[in-house]
């Protein structure tokens, strides 16, 4: 009887320490991701730390693959053009590029990129939910520990390591639009949170040029998560959506000429402020039509302080990346 006791104590204190040791994150739905001990967890943070402040490679094996967002900046550097190993990721519909270094020199001169990024004052932390969702989209494989996230002020990045050898296999950018160029009030808008982006009623991180068709390309929110919460509601900015999609789609289906829509809805506590934008070559009685129709609908007010998002349509064109 004693030593069951025994044994029971020492259990209990195993799974207390275990506990203890391991920083739980909140994992998104949908998301497969694979704790480990936090002594493990230590060991790959001090190697990012040294890797980054030092002249130490000790991180690094044969392998590295840089990720989609990361590779979209990094593809242009002269030191990394010569890296053979093109990787092609399958996300949703889209189909973007990355690399993969399959030598340790070449491991050596994409990190050396990356410190040159991280030169300032950097944060090493566990991802978000967010960050994770970004991540299990262009990954084909289970989300495992070691896995931390570098922030800079002007990046985010993420390092995932092989928790058999410690080395850094993965490696890319979360994709943050902290800037908007606004065509239609002529104003940059800024955050530091970042500007999310909707397309099919989800939120999309990375985008290509998709197809040539007539359709709602994407709507972009820019009011914060808080001042959105606070004053609407998503039924509200769906029921927007709706009616807007509907006017477009009877007035622009047949439309032979190629250009895009941009409608910045403003939504007051009093009124609410409705303006448009074109480019190329859209057919314009159509589109006064369509202002005039759009004005004539009933929207919600917003519940105290304005909030501001823009639908974006393409007639016969392509997505624009850019916005």
């Amino acid at each position: 009887m004693k030593r069951i006791y025994t044994f029971t104590i020492i259990l209990i204190c195993f799974l207390f320490s275990f506990a203890q040791e391991t920083e739980k994150i909140k994992i998104p739905k949908g998301v497969v991701y694979n704790y480990i001990e936090n002594s493990t967890n230590e060991k790959a943070k001090k190697l990012i730390q040294e890797g980054l402040l030092k002249n130490d490679y000790s991180l690094l094996g044969k392998n590295l693959m840089i990720g989609p967002t990361l590779w979209k900046r990094f593809e242009g550097k002269e030191n990394l053009k010569k890296i053979p190993g093109k990787v092609e990721f399958h996300i949703d519909d889209l189909q973007v590029d990355g690399k993969m270094a399959q030598n340790l020199d070449d491991s050596k001169k994409i990190w050396e990129e990356l410190k040159k990024e991280i030169s300032g004052d950097f944060k090493v932390r566990k991802a978000n939910e967010a960050e994770l969702n970004y991540y299990w989209a262009t990954i084909s494989f289970d989300i495992e520990e070691p896995l931390f996230i570098v922030e800079t002020q002007e990046h985010i990045f993420i390092l995932n390591f092989l928790k058999k050898d410690l080395k850094l296999f993965w490696i890319d950018e979360f994709p943050q639009r902290k800037i908007i160029n606004n065509p239609i009030d002529k104003t940059t808008y800024e955050t530091k949170e970042g500007f999310k982006t909707y397309e099919n009623g989800k939120e999309v991180y990375v985008t290509d040029k998709g197809q040539k068709e007539t359709k709602l390309e994407k709507v972009v929110f820019l009011s914060s998560d808080d001042d959105l919460k606070k004053n609407t509601s998503v039924e509200e900015i769906s029921k927007i959506i709706d009616k807007t999609n509907a006017i477009f789609n009877e007035l622009f289906k047949n439309s032979k000429k190629e250009g895009k829509i941009m409608i910045q809805f403003e939504l007051g506590k009093d009124r609410n402020n409705i303006q448009f934008a074109v480019k190329n070559d859209l057919d314009l009685e159509i589109m006064k039509e369509f202002e005039k129709r759009v004005n004539e609908e009933k929207y919600p007010n917003s519940k105290k302080d304005k909030i501001k998002f823009m639908i974006i349509y393409k007639v016969n064109s392509y997505d624009d990346s850019e916005l």
